[in-house]
């Protein structure tokens, strides 16, 4: 029995590219939200203190989503690559 492995490149690109584009997102929402912030300072002690408190837990779980993303991101790229190559050298064997 022969194994069969169909690989999309089209697919693997595209989730690379969505992966990438979902990262940049986030960056830019986490700015315009510091943007918005910097722009109340009227904010009461208590509450500043309160957001930032906040804002260090999400600036972690950000950087942490942010790292899985741009992993995720490499290992597609990665595959992509593996995959493209691997048809490439089977491809030589048979034009000889």
């Amino acid at each position: 029995m022969m194994t069969r492995i169909a690989v999309n490149y089209a697919g693997m690109a595209a989730a690379h590219t969505d992966l990438v584009g979902s990262w940049t997102r986030i960056e830019q929402h986490l700015a315009d939200l510091e943007v918005a912030v910097a722009g109340m300072s009227s904010m009461r002690a208590e509450s500043l203190q309160a957001y930032l408190t906040l804002k260090a837990r999400w600036d972690a779980a950000a950087a942490e989503r942010q790292h899985v993303l741009r992993a995720l991101a490499d290992f597609v790229e990665g595959a992509l690559t593996q995959y493209q190559q691997a048809d490439s050298r089977i491809a030589a064997m048979f034009l000889g």
